[in-house]
């Protein structure tokens, strides 16, 4: 097996549109994960504390894990979560080595702009969806590269979890390349959406928050306490977010055949546990809301446009663990090495063993989806 990390796919300056990089195979170097700008990861309580992250706003980066280069393998490419505005693909939660190995294909992760550097919306100024059209790019350069990788461009899946799940399910409805052919959307919140309204409104909040100073010329901590003030004050889980996103079942990448969508039986139980304390009743209503009802409704859509969707729930719920089926457990079974994912709440007293019997087996139903003809 091989890896490359930090390989850049596109380039942008502030508020500006991404422009595709051509292929470089050269690592940028072993050093410390980057990540766009961000505040402390909040659900570290859950996933145990991420390793630091080198703050850039040039963050548009990949991954890449191959069995090998000579090949022409089925490839997975991993868009992360963290509800907009947290978290990177280079981060130790997204090692792909064991998936990469075990279902002998290939597997990129990608990272892309976040929160206001993301998710902006200023149509008169040409700023919609950047982060989007950020994830969309990776896409292009995927499709275009990853056979120098050992990657088959005919058969690649793009799979993503929470805010990934999300960015999926938006890609679908909007992207009109052949750029993929099969989609995983795992725990995306689709009850979540934001208008163009509620986005013109948290840009007049932002301007206001910068007190007369233009956003552009902002240092970037001074964008993140822009950032801050805004959400502490939108009232919405994910207030920077695709603008408009379409769940209703359109299909627009015309090159996608299969889709799985997946929930988890207790998808809410951290974000009840937060506002809340741990409530069973109220763990049950929000995860239906935000998680269940759209992922069947969007699943139901999928199908009367004549695509071929599969819905998958996970029950397991770790033994010690006060969550349950919770939001994020798939992902520990997936990705990452058993080190990074000690301390983490949601698997409670789990053995090593178990983690391992457990992770083999979900990965194997992932990597069959990938692989099918």
């Amino acid at each position: 097996m091989e890896v490359f990390r930090h390989i850049a796919y596109a380039k942008a300056g502030r508020f500006a549109n991404p422009v595709l990089l051509p292929l470089s195979e050269g690592e940028k170097g072993p050093g410390m994960p980057c990540a766009c700008p961000q505040r402390p990861f909040r659900l570290g309580f859950l996933m145990g504390e991420p390793e630091p992250f080198r703050l850039t706003e040039d963050c548009q980066f990949l991954n890449i894990w191959t069995p090998t280069r000579t090949g022409k393998y089925p490839v997975l490419v991993w868009i992360h979560g963290g509800a907009y505005v947290a978290g990177t693909g280079e981060a130790a939660s997204y090692d792909a080595e064991a998936l990469c190995r075990q279902g002998d294909i290939v597997v990129v992760t990608l990272s892309y702009r976040l929160g206001i550097w993301g998710y902006l919306y200023s149509p008169e100024d040409g700023i919609i969806n950047l982060g989007l059209k950020d994830q969309i790019m990776a896409l292009r350069w995927i499709r275009e590269n990853i056979g120098h990788f050992g990657g088959d461009p005919e058969r690649i899946t793009v799979a993503g979890q929470s805010a990934g799940g999300h960015s999926v399910a938006s890609i679908i409805g909007a992207c009109e390349e052949p750029l993929f052919h099969r989609a995983i959307v795992q725990s995306a919140p689709l009850g979540i959406r934001c208008s163009r309204k509620q986005g013109e409104k948290l840009h007049r909040m932002a301007v206001r928050a910068a007190a007369g100073k233009p956003l552009e010329e902002l240092s970037a901590e001074e964008l993140l306490e822009v950032q801050r003030n805004v959400l502490s004050r939108s009232g919405s889980m994910m207030a920077y977010s695709p603008i408009d996103p379409d769940f209703s079942g359109k299909v627009a990448v015309p090159s996608l055949r299969k889709v799985l969508v997946t929930w988890q039986k207790d998808d809410a139980s951290p974000f009840v546990a937060m506002k809340f304390r741990h409530s069973k009743i109220l763990t049950w209503a929000a995860t239906g809301v935000v998680f269940a009802a759209p992922a069947r409704r969007y699943a139901l859509a999928l199908q009367r446009s004549g695509i071929q969707t599969t819905l998958r729930r996970l029950d397991w719920r770790p033994e010690g663990s006060r969550f349950g089926a919770c939001h994020c457990l798939e992902m520990c079974l997936l990705l990452g090495k058993w080190e990074r994912w000690q301390g983490a709440g949601m698997l409670g007293r789990t053995r090593r063993a178990e983690w391992e019997e457990r992770g083999a087996r979900l990965r194997e139903q992932w990597i069959s989806f990938v692989k099918e003809i």
